[in-house]
């Protein structure tokens, strides 16, 4: 059985990245771009959001949100300005215009996460929501066991470096 949940788990984030390119690129962004905008977007409607709490809400490294914010300033989809409670931070929002083509995006997408949710109730949503961050909060345990376990056929021989 458990080995079923994993392939479901394999099935429906493959399928959860499929849609999400195809949701991006219908707004000339990437899917790692897409995913700090849909954060701002979810975390901030007014005031300004660290690096570090994008990268924990979308459970990433703060390095990779800081490298995807840069194109996205430059792409006037988001504005950095100094974090008023600390100067070494930046903070982070929409771009007004790129909240507008959210605000459109979130009323289109209503109707294909109606039909892919529909056989799910909003207690089985939050449930279901519950049970994923429960899974992510253990991955990085598992994936340091893997690590140790198991080692690439890429990385073999490379020990006396």
């Amino acid at each position: 059985m458990f080995r079923d949940v994993v392939m479901l788990l394999y099935a429906t984030t493959g399928r959860l990245q499929r849609l999400k390119r195809l949701v991006a690129s219908t707004m000339d962004l990437n899917p790692a771009e897409y995913a700090i905008v849909a954060a701002l977007y979810r975390l901030g409607p007014k005031a300004g959001i660290r690096v570090r709490d994008i990268a924990a809400y979308l459970h990433v490294a703060p390095e990779n949100v800081t490298t995807t914010v840069g194109g996205l300033v430059k792409s006037k989809w988001v504005v950095k300005a100094l974090d008023p409670t600390d100067a070494r931070a930046v903070t982070v929002t929409l771009h007004r215009s790129a909240r507008q083509r959210i605000d459109r995006l979130t009323e289109e997408l209503a109707e294909v996460n109606d039909a892919w949710f529909r056989d799910m109730s909003p207690a089985e949503i939050q449930q279901f929501s519950e049970y994923l961050e429960r899974v992510l909060d253990g991955f990085d345990a598992a994936y340091q066991k893997a690590s140790d376990k198991f080692q690439s056929p890429l990385s073999r021989g490379r020990d006396f470096l």
